[in-house]
């Protein structure tokens, strides 16, 4: 059977065809900024240099990260289309795993991965032949996140993986340690004390490089075990956020939501029609805020530092909650706004024992149905010229 296997997780992205653990063709390019570029025309020229195309491709074996956020998607968007394209079965590999594989050796392996001020990808596994094969089983996975800073991080997660082992392993067992991030520590790794006096084993530079060619021999052997899906079983590994994650978490940090009060109506009254949706004017906002007899509205306006970003109108009856509408500044959106007035309706909601929450979005505002998705509202259907009598509104619902 003939495998292709994909990895862009790294600055390095490399292409090899396989024929069961033999390597056919491997080529790299070493220029991350090109990985969306070069992939394709790589894969071309593997094709091309082994007189073979995508119909002699039994499996495709994809790297899943950890790694470049962007190069995991690139590799795994090109996996998918193939995979989709002519019903190839695929399977999903570690990075990490994929470099305990480049040593081609039995026993405890720790791939390490620089992730930057002071931050590792780290994976430890136990590698052992199968029977009657040269081919290597995984026997145990651990994968994680750590900051070396204290680096009794790394000796908890390594003592405790190898605790599930068992208690019988005999003193000066060696353990070897794989990736960039071995490069980055080395006198970290030479200096650590694990409490069961193991051998510590550097790899050498050239092993450390994440390789296609282990890729694809780690996909044999899930093929082998049946382990292999379509293609929505391809999934990221990231292990942490993204920076734009952690960015947007951190705007998220200032916003205060709370319940809207007549006084916040001066400050939203002088911008509504240039900040906000036209959909809401004060003196409509007045009229409910007044209105002590309406126990079933409520209003939350959000801010930061003071400052009106958003607000958010809800009405419910008996055990549904309807969102009049959610609006943020035009400046501030996409910053998580949204998010965070949401998630107090969801929580007035629980405190209202409310079965399903409802709303109308208009079918322009993408991001918006991108948003109610993500909280797990439904299409139910489409008000044909709901908006200003030309633009559909779409209705959505959200089951608790």
């Amino acid at each position: 059977m003939k495998i292709l296997a994909i990895d862009t997780s790294s600055k390095n992205a490399s292409v090899a065809i396989l024929e069961e653990n033999n390597t056919l063709i491997v080529l790299n390019n070493d220029d991350e900024k090109t990985h969306s570029q070069k992939l394709m025309p790589m894969i071309d020229e593997a094709f091309y240099k082994s007189n073979l195309s995508l119909n002699h491709i039994d499996c495709i074996a994809c790297c899943l990260g950890p790694g470049s956020f962007t190069g995991i998607r690139i590799g795994i968007a090109t996996a998918k289309a193939f995979s989709d394209s002519k019903n190839i079965p695929v399977v999903g590999v570690s990075s990490l795993e994929g470099l305990a594989y480049n040593l081609n050796q039995e026993g405890f392996i720790c791939s390490l991965l620089d992730a930057g001020h002071g931050n590792v990808y780290i994976g430890l596994f136990y590698l052992m032949k199968q029977d009657n094969s040269d081919s290597l089983q995984t026997t145990i996975q651990n994968l994680s996140f750590l900051n070396l800073e204290n680096h009794h991080s790394l000796i908890n997660f390594i003592e405790e993986t190898i605790q599930s082992k068992g208690n019988h392993i005999p003193k000066q067992t060696p353990i070897y340690f794989v990736g960039d991030g071995i490069l980055a520590y080395p006198d970290l790794l030479k200096n650590l004390n694990l409490s069961n006096h193991f051998n510590i084993i550097l790899a050498s530079k050239e092993q450390c490089m994440s390789s296609s060619i282990s890729i694809g021999k780690i996909g044999y052997t899930k093929y082998q075990n049946k382990e292999i899906g379509n293609s929505s079983i391809l999934t990221p590994i990231y292990l942490r956020k993204s920076q734009a994650e952690l960015a947007l978490e951190e705007k998220k940090k200032n916003v205060v939501i709370s319940k809207m009060q007549l006084a916040d109506l001066k400050q939203i009254e002088h911008c509504l029609s240039e900040e906000f949706d036209d959909f809401w004017t004060a003196s409509m906002l007045k009229q409910e805020l007044e209105n002590k007899q309406n126990l079933n509205s409520t209003y939350f306006v959000a801010k930061i530092q003071d400052e009106i970003v958003g607000f958010a109108g809800v009405v419910t009856v008996i055990d549904t909650m309807d969102i009049l509408n959610i609006v943020v500044r035009k400046s501030k959106r996409r910053t998580g706004i949204g998010s965070c007035l949401l998630k107090s309706i969801f929580e007035l909601a629980k405190n209202q024992n409310v079965n399903a929450i409802t709303l109308e979005v208009n079918a322009n505002n993408l991001p918006a149905i991108s948003l109610y998705q993500k909280y797990g509202f439904q299409k139910l259907g489409i008000r044909k010229n709901y908006y200003h009598g030309t633009e559909d509104g779409i209705t959505m619902r959200c089951h608790f």
